[in-house]
């Protein structure tokens, strides 16, 4: 299989990304790679309060894959239904309880933007809920995990 060729319905697919934790952790900053190539040594931390500046935590890291996730899969269901998009905007909020040290995911929340000729308020909230459901099953969440789903379809002529 090519870099662009389409992996098959049975084919596996492995995705690899890179933590290095140098100078004493858990203080310091840590470097997070993508094996693509497409970020290089980006710094992360994990504060116990606020985040550092220019430096990535965890739980943003973690809504940024649930927003990426959620995006591609609305994207391919209003392609499939004969409706593509034209725009997607997919905000989330990973929400956590208790210490560093014993941090607990307790929600995500999403809320997606949507502009799409064609498709009315109730169908694009529906196409967001079946890919709610798909990114879910994709990342290995339970249905019934907390977290909310908001979608917005802005006018388009």
């Amino acid at each position: 299989m090519g870099p662009m060729e389409p992996a098959t319905p049975n084919e596996s697919v492995v995705r690899r990304g890179t933590v290095s934790w140098l100078n004493g952790p858990p203080d310091g900053t840590a470097r997070v790679e993508a094996e693509s190539s497409a970020f290089h040594a980006l710094p992360v931390s994990v504060p116990e309060g606020d985040p550092v500046p220019h430096e990535a935590t965890p739980g943003e890291l973690l809504a940024i894959s649930h927003a990426t996730f959620l995006a591609g899969f609305l994207a391919q269901e209003l392609k499939v239904s004969g409706t593509p998009a034209r725009e997607i905007v997919v905000d989330a909020a990973c929400s956590f309880t208790g210490p560093t040290r014993v941090r607990e995911l307790t929600a995500v929340d999403l809320s997606v933007r949507g502009r799409v000729a064609g498709l009315d308020a109730d169908g694009f909230r529906d196409a967001a809920t079946a890919a709610k459901r798909s990114s879910r099953r994709s990342m290995g969440i339970r249905d019934d995990f907390p977290g909310s789903i908001t979608p917005e379809l802005e006018s388009y002529p």
